[in-house]
């Protein structure tokens, strides 16, 4: 059952509040807020994505004033022609919850948890999110048997370190996450 129009409102509010919240705190390892819900670093060929999704809603509208999110990690290729975020990397899964003892959520109504909530989602992404990005920080890495790319973002990676990178598909990429030429 959804919640009224006054319980949205607070949730938008709050959550809006934590994404910009941890949006300043991501900034320090040069990400930007590039949609509501993405930090990105942009790379010669390639694009580090940390995306939240907020849970507890139903068709857009909260549930309850809980607000919890999970933290998914993607590298886009520039050169990559999919029309989606292909959320290619490790995310904020039970497992790792429990053991880093992340705590993702907070009450919107009363603030309880939020600081906590900020302190580890940046905590995961120093965690969790900057070594595997570090492992595919060299692009040659990304072409590697192990990589998280799928093949036709291999084989355009590739086309882009060759030098023959399409200008439409990299314009493509940065509209899709947000990000000005």
């Amino acid at each position: 059952m959804l919640a009224g129009p006054e319980t949205t409102k607070i949730v938008r509010e709050k959550q809006e509040d934590a994404c910009r919240r941890f949006a300043m705190r991501i900034a320090a390892s040069g990400f930007s807020r590039s949609k509501k819900r993405f930090g990105t670093r942009r790379r010669e060929h390639t694009v580090d994505v940390i995306h939240l999704h907020r849970s507890g809603s139903s068709y857009g509208g909260p549930i309850n004033f809980k607000v919890s999110f999970r933290v998914h990690f993607a590298i886009r290729v520039l050169n990559d022609t999919f029309e989606g975020v292909a959320l290619n990397g490790p995310m904020s899964d039970p497992t790792r919850m429990r053991e880093g003892r992340y705590h993702h959520s907070f009450n919107a109504k009363s603030g309880d948890m939020f600081d906590r909530c900020i302190d580890d989602l940046f905590r995961f992404v120093t965690e969790q999110g900057e070594p595997w990005f570090s492992t595919y920080r060299e692009p040659s890495r990304l072409l590697t048997a192990d990589s998280p790319l799928e093949g036709t973002a291999r084989l355009l990676l590739q086309s882009g370190l060759a030098g023959d990178a399409d200008s439409s598909h990299v314009t493509a990429s940065l509209k899709l996450l947000g990000i000005r030429p």
